[in-house]
């Protein structure tokens, strides 16, 4: 009896080592659609959007909930730079993370302006839930196009000292065109511990069991 215990124990270990090699399923961004409006411009992404922006951006009016073209559901998010040279709007949403963790993140963009070459979508690492400083980021500039497509960072591993990950998309006329016109719609962020804490939560049963017997 004792034999077969000890051997779904370290089932169960193995089970929660190979857990952690799995993409988390749940998508843990909060209203992850736009369907609730409107955006609050108070510094915080912690279970929200916020919308930010640069010179000559008026918030939120030009990073906005809107129902001009939802992919899905009755919203989408709206981001513009309405002929403003190097300036910036977007929007973030951040997650909590330790060190290792894995991230994943998508959105889904489309263009319905004339400058199509100012988009970023990233992952920033930041050392404090509340202000701090950012660690260090991942970062990628897709190209939306005339119909939505779907833009994704995966595999993301948090770095040591991080706690919150924010998810940013954000356009910008520095490098990109001033008249800039996009819509996003059912985003996505999904967080993965990192596996040695999974494997010790494991192994930790099997010490257990040990002092049982």
């Amino acid at each position: 009896m004792k034999m077969k215990l000890f051997g779904s124990v370290m089932a169960a270990a193995l089970g929660l080592a190979m857990v952690a090699a799995t993409p988390a399923s749940a998508n843990l961004l909060v209203n992850p659609g736009f369907e609730t409006a409107p955006f609050v411009d108070d510094g915080n992404g912690l279970g929200k959007w916020q919308p930010f922006g640069g010179a000559g951006i008026g918030l939120p009016t030009l990073s906005t909930i809107d129902s001009t073209m939802p992919l899905s559901g009755a919203n989408n998010a709206h981001l513009t730079i309405d002929n403003v040279v190097n300036s910036f709007a977007g929007l973030f949403q951040s997650l909590t993370v330790t060190g290792g963790d894995i991230v994943d993140a998508s959105i889904w963009h489309k263009s319905i302006g004339v400058d199509t070459n100012g988009s970023e979508f990233r992952i920033e690492w930041w050392d404090s839930l509340v202000g701090g400083a950012e660690i260090s980021r991942v970062q990628i500039t897709p190209t939306p196009t005339a119909v939505y497509t779907q833009t994704s960072i995966l595999g993301a591993v948090a770095p040591a000292g991080a706690v919150k990950a924010k998810i940013v998309y954000a356009i910008q006329s520095f490098g990109g065109g001033p008249n800039q016109d996009i819509l996003l719609d059912d985003a996505s962020g999904t967080v993965v511990p990192e596996p040695a804490s999974l494997a010790l939560l494991g192994l930790g049963g099997l010490a257990m069991l040990r002092r049982k017997r």
